[in-house]
């Protein structure tokens, strides 16, 4: 009994004069009251009025909560707890970045745009190592500097708009894929490398033919129609795989890539057998890599649809509704009848074509990506 009460009598003595040696993680406001929930920050030492460490108290009890800002609120889980505090802020691009991808941008076209004069010259002096189509359109090219100059610019974008895009897709594809988890990054960031390799094909192709549209055959324009699709292809199944829809992509792939090439032999004069007779204009070979690029998007923006509503169709209308549009404006100015009179149209559709659709479509997605709620979030705000 005696040894008991000595017990009690020490306890209670320690307690009041703060003796008692407080665990690691442990908080107090005040001496002698004790709490036991995880370590948060510690304010440091005012040496100037001599207080010590004080350590914020946090509480997963629903009903009162202060916070490490000082902030009055709840929490309902220790798992809301460590994904508010343990929440990475996303990396900003600096001015000065962005500011020197501009000027490589710009200093990359006006560069580009002297070696394609100096490309062109022996063209223009009159040597015989070009057609006199290539050497029309390269005096053309010559003789509008600004627009020409934009033309190269606007290819040169997709280089730096692209990775923007993709760094969208790594900052939030966590957050999507926690609320849906069929929603796959890495594929995401996969089809938009596709896309930017196939772009690079279209910028050589039209090196190939000094940057004025004419919708011929080149080996760097099929690979530009290859990529593209398969870019299409893998986007959609970022947002949901699908066999059966793969193999349709494989189908649409296989049929419109394999009329390419025979196109291509009717523009150059090869005989084809009687049952592609349909193909006398060379340019017929190309719808379907039309109408395979329009399903395909189809697909990926009715699978997108379940993630950012509403919106995917905005980017398939700048993606595949401008985009086409600007196209067929842009294949009444190419010169494919030989008689045809270069116009400055042929340039402007072109810029249109590219900045309007497939530039505003990639961008406009990113942005979706970029501006992501999180359904749990979205949840709470409406019902609050």
């Amino acid at each position: 009994m005696m040894k008991n009460i000595a017990f009690l009598t020490l306890l209670i003595t320690t307690s009041k004069t703060s003796a008692f040696t407080i665990p690691h993680g442990s908080a107090y406001s005040k001496p002698g009251a004790l709490y036991l929930p995880p370590p948060t920050p510690r304010t440091a030492l005012n040496t100037a009025t001599g207080t010590g460490l004080q350590m914020k108290r946090n509480s997963f009890d629903r009903a009162v909560e202060v916070n490490a800002a000082g902030k009055i609120g709840t929490i309902e889980s220790i798992e809301e707890y460590a994904a508010e505090t343990m929440m990475r802020t996303p990396d900003e691009i600096p001015t000065h970045t962005a500011g020197l991808a501009g000027f490589a941008l710009l200093l990359f076209s006006g560069i580009a745009r002297q070696l394609q004069v100096y490309l062109n010259e022996p063209c223009l002096n009159g040597g015989n190592v070009c057609t006199e189509e290539y050497r029309m359109f390269a005096q053309f090219f010559n003789d509008h500097e600004l627009l020409s100059f934009g033309l190269i610019l606007t290819h040169a974008i997709p280089f730096a708009l692209i990775p923007y895009a993709m760094k969208q897709i790594n900052d939030k594809g966590p957050l999507i894929k926690a609320d849906h988890p069929k929603f796959n990054p890495f594929l995401m960031s996969m089809a938009m490398a596709c896309t930017a390799f196939g772009l690079a094909l279209e910028f050589g192709w039209h090196v190939a033919d000094s940057w004025y549209y004419d919708n011929n055959f080149h080996i760097l324009n099929f690979g530009f129609y290859f990529f593209l699709i398969s870019s299409f292809a893998l986007w959609a199944d970022a947002f949901e795989s699908n066999a059966k829809m793969d193999v349709l992509f494989g189908a649409i792939l296989l049929f419109a890539t394999a009329l390419y090439p025979i196109g291509n032999g009717i523009q150059v004069g090869v005989e084809v057998p009687a049952a592609l007779s349909f193909l006398e204009n060379a340019e017929v070979a190309k719808i379907p890599l039309y109408i395979g690029m329009t399903v395909t998007f189809t697909s990926l923006t009715i699978r997108g649809q379940k993630i950012f509503g509403f919106d995917m169709w905005k980017v398939f209308f700048l993606s595949v509704v401008v985009n086409l549009a600007f196209i067929f404006k842009l294949a009444g100015y190419a010169y494919t009848d030989g008689t045809t009179e270069l116009s400055v149209e042929n340039y402007i559709y072109h810029i249109c074509h590219d900045v309007l659709g497939t530039e505003a479509g990639v961008f406009y997605f990113a942005t979706l990506v970029r501006d992501y709620k999180p359904l749990n979030k979205i949840t709470s705000s409406s019902e609050n």
